[in-house]
């Protein structure tokens, strides 16, 4: 029998396949009004921002400074002058009844805030007199999980040229987790098992503001944020033989105080300097506590007892000035220059202790402080070669001094040239193309200079490496991204990267003042030159030109997968190898329906990635985790705003660790234990009730 539905949707198809996205002009930039979202029901910033096609935000990566830091997503045309809070965050404050259109670029330079970035979304907002506000209240349960809640609320209102906004939240997570660890000897054979209980969590706590104003040609933002967070992780541990008598116990105590607090204070002002040039000066300083305190209790039986304790008490703190100038001076070019000084400060401190049978042996602290001041001089250019293909060239001058003082000593400098050209060509209004060539001096993360130890992987310590330095890359990169009917798209991109100062897991030799070996211990620290290699795709596929025929729409399918390629040169084996801690692929999928007339919409997600490596002096590590499917349904009609029911984790995924140790180092080959762990968490339940005014 002959299914004339069938039919037509085949013979239409192909046209609308190649139907480009609506409200787009031949340079690339695309507005999408409330009607575009109006069956997504949004409520907040972030909702809608979330559906735009070929889309996705760009968070901060947590470099230092201000520059580096540009994300792809402006706030009526500007950053937010703040690290502390991140772009999901502040679009998930803002109400989406308060947002008047959303404008999508796709050409480089797109604007002067972001430079750097090809595709940018800016948000504009409606210049209301009312308050306006979000808020979410959330509860989470689970069997072994138990019972928690946390909520956010924001408000804003406008009073002429000026806004004032201020914020209040309340983050709680935690977790359950069981399930047992073998211990064998090299040739495989079992000679313990542990059985594991855990519980663990993290919260936060913030009050935070925003006032905004202009005033004639100058316009003025001041933000401030105050954080409370803690933490922990207890695990309990059955010690048994093969046979399964039991032997021991183990307890595990991580705890993080509430007396965590982080503190920010950043804002700029922007003004005309002279005719076609405008300044921008921004300020921004940030000090915080990362304390923590961990121990792990282990009794084998009739009455052998040990102990382990540590204790971590950092204070990291950052200042920032920086002054950004565009000029518009020169036809067809939009010339951007200006500089940044950046200081970097923190104070680590380490100690540990063992003990057995009440013997107590005090571990050597590690205290460490380290200092930079950097300061960045840039000058950038945008040329358009006409309304569809335009070229961004700039540098990044960079030069730092590091202290680093205490337990361990260092006092260098650094100079670096940060060069970068984007180009964008716009095919027509459906397809981009976009080339990119650029050098990039990674993030030294201070904690590196600095000790510390893993408990919950059996006591694994990360020395302190005084004589890191930064990685440094050369990365070319081409992107092509075609969109298709109204909200279809797809996207590859390929990126090759050359790098110098590899960091990795390197061996860190404790010597005596004779020379001789004390101890040896795994850090972070450079082994040369390397290479990686990477390939994207994402897919955002609408099912309305397949499904309308039959009477449903709203469906829709995105796909997200990451192949990535990495050689390095062990300094270990001497051998070539995959960089530690980086998977060869993942993938995530989303499905959703929205059922626009019932106000319901309901979907599912789930992410795979390969098994990821760690290369350490005596040991290699693998992690692999089970396919983890989450699924959600919603009703939008609700008067209160949209209520949320979802379930994380439904398939009770499987969580594996095994560690395989080597005599001496493992260039020796020869295997001494092998630790195998697997573990399983709880299935989560959420029931959300998010709402605006």
């Amino acid at each position: 029998m002959r299914n004339p539905n069938l039919i037509r949707m085949l013979a239409i198809a192909p046209l609308l396949l190649a139907c480009p996205a609506i409200a787009q002009d031949a340079g690339g930039t695309q507005t999408l009004r409330a009607d575009y979202f109006e069956k997504y029901a949004p409520v907040t910033a972030l909702d809608m921002v979330q559906r735009i096609a070929g889309f996705s935000i760009e968070g901060s990566e947590g470099r230092r400074g201000f520059g580096d830091n540009a994300g792809n997503v402006l706030i009526d045309g500007e950053r937010p002058s703040t690290k502390s809070d991140d772009i999901f965050a502040v679009l998930g404050r803002i109400s989406a009844s308060q947002v008047d259109y959303i404008e999508v670029s796709q050409q480089a330079g797109a604007d002067g805030e972001a430079r750097g970035k090809a595709q940018i979304v800016n948000v504009i907002l409606k210049r209301s007199a009312k308050i306006t506000g979000t808020y979410d209240a959330n509860v989470q349960i689970g069997e072994r999980y138990g019972v928690t809640g946390f909520g956010n609320i924001s408000a804003t209102v406008r009073r002429g040229e000026t806004s004032f906004e201020i914020n209040a939240g309340n983050f709680q997570e935690l977790q359950r987790g069981y399930g047992p660890e073998d211990f064998s000897d090299g040739s495989r054979q079992l000679i313990e098992r542990r059985y594991y209980e855990g519980r663990g969590g993290y919260g936060e706590q913030n009050l935070g503001g925003s006032i905004k104003s202009r005033i004639g040609d100058v316009t003025v933002n001041a933000n401030a944020k105050i954080k409370w967070n803690d933490g922990f992780d207890d695990r309990d541990g059955a010690i048994a033989s093969p046979a399964g008598t039991p032997t021991g116990i183990e307890i595990l105590t991580v705890s993080a105080p509430d007396s965590n607090i982080s503190y920010e204070f950043g804002g700029d002002i922007a003004f005309p300097l002279a005719a076609k040039l405008t300044s921008k000066v921004i300020g921004l300083y940030r000090n915080g506590q990362e304390n923590s305190r961990s121990r792990v209790d282990t009794t084998f039986f009739p009455a052998t007892t040990s102990a382990f304790e540590t204790v971590n008490r950092n204070r990291p703190s950052e200042m920032i000035f920086r002054m950004q100038n565009d000029w518009a001076g020169l036809s067809g070019h939009a010339i951007q220059f200006g500089a940044e000084i950046a200081i970097n400060r923190l104070r680590a401190n380490f100690s540990a202790a063992s003990s057995t049978n009440g013997a107590v042996t005090i571990l050597p602290p590690s205290n460490v402080r380290v200092s930079e001041t950097r300061f960045e001089p840039f000058v950038s250019d945008v040329i358009s070669l006409g309304p569809t293909l335009k070229i961004e060239g700039g540098v990044v001058f960079e030069s730092s001094r590091l202290k680093l003082s205490g337990n361990a000593q260092a006092n260098r400098s650094f100079q670096f040239l940060k060069p970068r050209l984007v180009a964008t060509w716009t095919v027509d209004k459906a397809t981009t193309m976009e080339f990119r060539v650029q050098r990039q001096v990674s993030q030294l993360d201070f904690n590196e200079f600095a000790t510390s130890v893993d408990v919950g992987a059996g006591g694994q310590v990360d020395a302190g490496n005084a004589d890191l330095v930064p990685e440094k890359t050369t990365t070319v990169t081409a992107l092509i991204r075609h969109k298709f009917m109204e909200r279809g798209s797809i996207q590859f991109q390929g990126n090759y990267v050359l790098v110098s100062d590899t960091q990795d897991l390197v061996p860190v030799t404790i010597r005596d003042g004779g020379g001789m070996i004390l101890s040896r211990f795994d850090g972070t620290g450079n082994i040369g030159s390397s290479k990686r290699w990477d390939i994207e795709a994402e897919i955002t596929l609408p099912f309305d030109w397949l499904t309308k025929p039959l009477g449903i729409t709203g469906m829709e399918l995105k796909y997200v997968a990451h192949y990535h390629g990495s050689r390095v040169t062990d300094p270990v084996t001497g051998a070539h190898r995959r960089k530690s801690g980086r998977p060869l692929w993942h993938q995530n999928w989303e499905f959703r329906h929205d059922i626009a007339k019932a106000g319901i919409a309901w979907g599912f997600s789930a992410f795979v990635a390969a098994p990821q490596q760690q290369y350490f002096f005596n040991q290699f590590r693998e992690t692999r985790e089970e396919t983890r499917v989450s699924a959600f349904v919603e009703y939008k009609k609700f008067p209160l705003g949209t209520l949320r029911l979802q379930a994380f984790n439904i398939t009770n995924a499987e969580w594996q660790r095994n560690r395989l140790f080597f005599r001496d180092t493992r260039d020796t080959g020869q295997l001494t234990r092998i630790i195998e762990r697997s573990r399983f968490l709880d299935t989560r339940f959420q029931v959300s009730l998010n709402g605006k005014f």
